[in-house]
């Protein structure tokens, strides 16, 4: 750090004088593939609580960066090939950033000197890691280097494009995969692109991880940008009283190591993304941490709070690249609930079967990666909503124009008594199982049904509910229970697993479904009577058609409302899905249009032309439902970097003389 120029190191007798002096401790953090990072506690003299909010706060939009970027990469345009990504890291990042001199010493380090009667002081001239505003203000920096470089990707006739970088040539390496075409696993885009859509190219920033995302048509620019905009933000050319060891700005090492080469698979923010495939995993060492901490875990009965607490953090960041694993928590969280003020937790054989069932996702992670599709906001394919009472669940199924066409689908199922029995209410207050409870079933249930009954390929199809905690279970995944909705979370996260889909579900008034509190409450008619009931107050065309849900997903279902844990069953690997047959205009239709039936494309189609359900009105969706769904016939905006500029500016005032 002293022959870089980052630090100063003085004798305490030399500078204990000065007014704004304060000492803090130092110590370092252990990095992965790299040397200790130093940091300093700043809570020790409460630096970090006494220093005045100055820094720019709003120029930290690190929390959307990988939703940015995933929108990106599944609204692309797939006419100009799989998108590209790269990335820059920045060398010594914080100390790239000077500090005044009253701040250095309020940021001063206490450092052992060479006689325990000697200490040395050490006086950071740049941001130094630990301080609660070196954040904000480097990446005031960083922020503003990715502004200026979109700006210049935007401006076709900027100077930029015609002077070449220095850097440019060298950090492509042509042994990196740049695939040319999608995999039979595009990602779809949500609505049909805009006639005069353009190749993709921007560029994004995490701290001082910097990602450049572009077509191949726009990639050549947008690495040009991104490298002349950091290189004049941060002072790029050499300097006759800069220190020999002083490093270029853009890291070099990582520039050999390939991260600055355009190509279709990369790690990016810790996440290996195949934009060819459409796909999201776990990098490897990621993967084998995880199998790490389940195997010991598995191996003790009692852990800290502290250990435990870690544990949950970390299945939470990892969840994301593991299908169904975000409906996983309920009954590992139930620990922390069931004893909110111990230190030491009891993990019983209940816990140790949640664990298992992680175990079993750890292993089959190289052959379940997680679509991008699946984690962004999509327009549904189907579209639906069920209900219960004591006596049975029931509900409907319609696909949208998004899907291929499909009959209309009612389904309803009678509870065993045995079940019946378990509801609380004024007679039975001692029951085990809730109306919430039931309606959960029936989201899962109705969940099961459509995908036995359809051939799903990672789509998103939108269930109403009239019921709040069920949809809320649904939306958050973990009940944090031990009970019988714990059980059937489970169970979705199995058939979202099985089945690639994700399901929304959406809370709409008792009022307005109508149908699903019909299908929940007529067992008293035979199937028969129930159709034509169904075809006389609630017409389609074509018509419905009623199905039953299958002995094995009634099976499922009796299991999770006993409360009984039933063998994790891993899916078969993923099939390959057939390609999309091309892209078509703007769409023009609703999202649910009369037009006659007609017999399923082999391919997917984005034809605004063959909506394939009818609804005669859709008097019988629940109005909420079908106002979500309408927001879908305009083009989808992918979330987007705060622009032109993240800081507050600041106007003048029109009178003159002020």
């Amino acid at each position: 750090m002293l022959k870089k120029g980052f630090w100063s190191i003085l004798p305490f007798s030399a500078v204990k004088h000065y007014p704004h002096l304060k000492l803090s401790p130092a110590g370092v953090i252990p990095q992965r593939t790299r040397r200790p990072r130093p940091i300093i506690d700043y809570s020790f003299t409460e630096v970090n609580r006494h220093s005045l909010p100055l820094s720019p706060w709003p120029a930290m939009q690190i929390g959307q960066a990988l939703p940015r970027i995933l929108q990106q990469i599944a609204y692309a345009d797939p006419s100009y090939g799989p998108p590209l990504l790269l990335k820059l890291d920045l060398a010594d990042g914080y100390y790239r950033v000077r500090l005044t001199p009253e701040a250095a010493l309020e940021l001063a380090v206490v450092i052992p000197g060479p006689t325990s009667h000697q200490n040395w002081v050490g006086i950071p001239l740049s941001l130094p890691m630990g301080w609660t505003h070196s954040p904000p203000y480097f990446c005031a920096f960083t922020e503003s280097a990715c502004d200026v470089a979109n700006h210049v990707i935007n401006t076709p006739n900027h100077p930029w494009h015609e002077i070449p970088h220095p850097l440019e040539t060298i950090s492509q390496d042509p042994h990196l995969p740049q695939e040319t075409e999608f995999s039979p696993h595009i990602v779809h885009p949500p609505t049909t692109p805009p006639r005069d859509s353009q190749p993709l190219g921007l560029t994004d920033v995490y701290i001082d991880d910097f990602i450049g995302v572009a077509q191949s048509p726009q990639a050549p620019a947008v690495l040009r940008a991104l490298l002349h905009a950091i290189s004049n933000v941060f002072r790029y050319h050499s300097h006759p009283d800069d220190k020999p060891l002083r490093k270029q700005t853009i890291s070099t090492s990582k520039l050999a190591k390939g991260d600055g080469c355009w190509s279709t698979t990369k790690t990016i923010l810790g996440w290996e993304i195949d934009t060819a495939k459409g796909h999201l995993r776990l990098p490897q060492h990621k993967a084998e941490r995880l199998r790490d901490l389940l195997e010991g875990f598995l191996q003790i009965r009692r852990t800290s709070r502290k250990r435990w607490l870690s544990l949950l953090g970390e299945l939470r960041h990892m969840s994301t690249a593991i299908k169904g694993a975000s409906y996983l928590f309920s009954i590992l969280q139930s620990v922390l609930v069931q004893k909110p003020t111990a230190t030491r937790l009891r993990l019983t054989p209940l816990v140790q079967s949640a664990l298992r069932d992680w175990q079993a996702l750890a292993w089959d992670l190289a052959t379940h990666p997680v679509p991008i599709s699946t984690l962004v906001p999509r327009a549904p394919h189907y579209l639906g909503a069920v209900d219960a009472s004591q006596r049975g669940i029931g509900g409907f199924w319609v696909a949208t124009k998004y899907s291929p066409p499909h009959q209309p689908l009612l389904f309803r199922y009678e509870f065993p008594p045995h079940i019946q029995q378990k509801l609380v209410s004024a007679a039975n207050p001692t029951g085990s199982l809730t109306n919430s409870d039931f309606e959960l079933a029936a989201i899962v249930l109705g969940t099961a049904t459509l995908a036995e009954n359809t051939s799903m390929q990672h789509d998103s199809i939108w269930c109403g509910s009239d019921n709040t905690p069920a949809v809320s279970w649904c939306k958050r995944g973990s009940p944090t229970s031990t009970n019988a909705n714990a059980h059937l979370v489970r169970w979705l996260a199995q058939l979202t697993r099985r089945h690639c889909l994700t399901l929304q579900p959406v809370s709409v008034p008792g009022k307005s479904n109508e149908l699903a509190d019909f299908c929940s409450r007529s067992f008293s008619l035979s199937d028969q009577e129930f159709d034509h009931a169904i075809q006389s107050n609630f017409p389609i065309e074509p018509c419905w058609k009623i199905v039953h849900p299958s002995s094995e997903n009634v099976s499922a279902m009796i299991s999770a409302l006993s409360s009984t844990m039933s063998p994790w069953e891993s899916p078969p690997k993923e099939t390959p899905h057939p390609i999309p047959s091309g892209i078509s205009g703007r769409p023009s239709a609703t999202v649910l249009t009369p037009t006659p039936p007609c017999p399923p494309p082999p391919t997917r189609s984005y034809s605004c032309n063959s909506s394939p359900i009818v609804t005669v009105g859709a008097n019988f969706l629940p109005a909420k439902l079908l106002s979500v769904a309408k927001q879908w016939e305009m083009p989808f905006e992918p979330l987007a970097r705060r622009w032109p500029t993240w800081d507050t500016p600041t106007h003048a005032s029109s009178r003159q003389g002020n």
